[in-house]
């Protein structure tokens, strides 16, 4: 999102989640030992670090300070550059990149197209790109619970959200078309357990970039208490087991742009 520091808070918790999704997205990039691949969005680095256990030579591109210091600690001796830049700005010469992936990160991406024109300026003539993206379900439904409130106090509409629906494989033909992709696209389905509703809202939203963000707005708005115990029943009601464990099916789309 892009008025949100992805730095803030624990998006370690989060990433931790997202480590299936991002196996199956570098799986299905096929990558060859001594291809450029570049992670945009790249968080604390899943698919980056992936991609260099296959002999990839990767760049990491990470906004967030805080989790490109994250990536090169972990990197050590790998081979894998970390650099300050987003997707539709990226610090990489025209035709240098032969994979681009993106592990739920573009999606945040404020000028879509700008993102698109910058993945397919950076990409070598017969370059591919995949991404992921949420189905609409369970984050969708979880994000709105918070994103709907603060719309309600701000008056704006969502903080940094995206401009096209990542998820439509329709619009991501029509995003990537004009640089000379054709797109295809599998559903996938990643499962997110925790001990219960509260340890949910603790360490995926409140300690998440976007609960630090909002939820300060929330709370002085008067509105923080309701948006949580909605948010708890909620989760009460469609994916809470009888002995109160949360279990979340999140499906999510992983598309596949070539050229």
């Amino acid at each position: 999102m892009s008025d949100i520091d992805w730095g803030q808070g624990t998006y370690e918790t989060t990433a931790a989640d997202l480590r299936p999704a991002a196996r199956e997205l570098v799986k299905a990039a096929r990558i060859q030992p001594g291809e450029h691949v570049l992670d945009v969005g790249a968080g604390t680095g899943n698919v980056a670090l992936l991609a260099t256990e296959l002999g990839a030579r990767v760049t990491a591109v990470e906004p967030a300070a805080r989790l490109r210091e994250v990536i090169a600690e972990t990197a050590g001796a790998r081979d894998l550059t970390v650099v300050d830049g987003t997707a539709a700005d990226i610090p990489l010469p025209d035709g240098s990149v032969d994979v681009v992936l993106s592990n739920f990160g573009i999606i945040f991406a404020p000028d879509p197209a700008a993102a698109a024109a910058e993945l397919a300026r950076v990409g070598k003539p017969a370059s591919r790109i995949l991404l992921t993206s949420w189905l609409p379900g369970v984050m969708g439904k979880l994000v709105e619970i918070i994103a709907g409130t603060v719309r309600e106090v701000t008056g704006r509409g969502n903080p940094g959200g995206p401009g096209i629906d990542w998820h439509d494989l329709n619009a991501l033909s029509a995003l990537f078309s004009p640089h000379g992709f054709e797109v295809t696209a599998t559903t996938l389905e990643l499962a997110i357990t925790t001990a219960s509703a509260e340890d949910y809202w603790e360490t995926r939203f409140a300690n998440h970039p976007l609960g630090v963000t909002t939820f300060p707005l929330l709370q002085r708005a008067g509105r923080l208490d309701e948006v949580h115990q909605r948010f708890l029943q909620t989760l009460a009601d469609n994916w809470t087991t009888p002995s109160g464990q949360v279990q979340l099916p999140a499906q999510y789309l992983l598309a596949t742009a070539v050229r």
